[in-house]
């Protein structure tokens, strides 16, 4: 657990190390990545697994700590893909066709030892070679790569200001009806630069900068969430700063091309709505335990409204079709 307060520089490693467990809310942390695979069926995320990271998902945990946490690049948990070569006893004998060799082959076994002939190690040893040679190169161009893009959100004339003697990976630790939480800013800027009230967040994206990919980003992984939940928990336990406002810097994977926005105001409260009521589900749940929430209500349900509107305007052509044929 980390102790509560402002931490700069906590870096991700150890914000991460920092889990709930499902077993025992009341002990925390919350954290606004958790409130929303929770609050959408509380039910069914007590009975899943953890999320397992995506390509995307590393790919842009790599630009981000290239960009606010370089250290954490020597952190071997970036990447999962390493090969690795499977513990082994190389055996005494050229086979296992002698009652010696099946004998100390069966005392190995029954201590859980892999054992392999001197040939089947001489094998394994030049494919982890050759697979740790591929590996290596692929991940030098990725590294490469993610250092590049963090010189091109630095270069850029907005983030790299926004860059300018801010502080990175502040992790801020406190508590929400007395349930331990947590929240790591990317980046809050210098007090005394062009941006004193605005947190924040540098994101990664496949999908785009321009207005309608970056609304879509939003609205699918509810940055709004987030701009709330992050700003509410720095203004509450951030003792001598006041921030109003959040933003996010957006950089496309493919093109590196970077893109600072600012969070309208109306997202911010429609955001800290969504989160209020999260949360107050979540408290329910830690004091009382979670059940199917469907057990005992069968309400109507009408169809989402871009549905109902297709449908309808495909339905009303049809029928003016027919009505100016008869």
């Amino acid at each position: 657990m980390v102790t509560q307060g402002v931490h700069p520089g906590l870096g991700m490693a150890e914000y991460h190390d920092w889990k709930l467990d499902k077993n025992n809310l009341l002990a925390g942390p919350i954290s606004c990545s958790m409130l929303k695979s929770f609050d959408a069926n509380p039910y069914a995320w007590s009975l899943s697994d953890d999320i397992k990271q995506t390509e995307a998902m590393r790919i842009g945990s790599l630009f981000d700590a290239a960009l606010t946490d370089p250290i954490a690049l020597d952190n071997p948990d970036l990447f999962p893909d390493r090969p690795k070569l499977e513990p082994c006893e190389v055996a005494p004998f050229d086979s296992f066709r002698t009652k010696e060799a099946r004998e100390w082959k069966a005392i190995k076994d029954q201590e859980g030892v892999r054992v392999v002939s001197q040939s089947v190690h001489e094998t394994e040893i030049r494919n982890f070679q050759d697979a740790i040679s591929a590996w290596e190169v692929k991940t030098g161009e990725e590294l490469s790569r993610a250092r590049k893009a963090a010189q091109q959100v630095m270069d850029h004339p907005i983030a790299g200001e926004i860059m300018n003697g801010a502080e990175l990976q502040v992790g801020i630790i406190g508590d929400i009806g007395g349930i331990p939480a947590k929240c790591l800013l990317d980046i809050l800027p210098s007090p005394d630069g062009d941006w004193p009230e605005t947190i924040f967040d540098y994101k990664t994206t496949a999908n785009g900068i321009d207005d309608e990919s970056i609304r879509k980003t939003m609205g699918n992984f509810k940055l709004h969430w987030q701009a709330a939940f992050y700003r509410t928990m720095f203004n509450k336990f951030h003792p001598d700063r006041v921030c109003d406002q959040f933003g996010f810097i957006f950089q496309d994977v493919k093109t590196l091309e970077v893109r600072v926005i600012t969070l309208h105001e109306d997202d911010l409260m429609l955001g800290t709505r969504a989160v209020k009521n999260a949360l107050q589900n979540f408290a329910k749940c830690a004091h009382n335990g979670i059940k199917s929430r469907y057990l005992d209500k069968a309400p109507d349900l009408n169809l989402m409204p871009y549905h109902a509107i297709s449908e309808d305007e495909r339905l009303s052509a049809i029928e003016n079709q027919e009505g100016g044929q008869s």
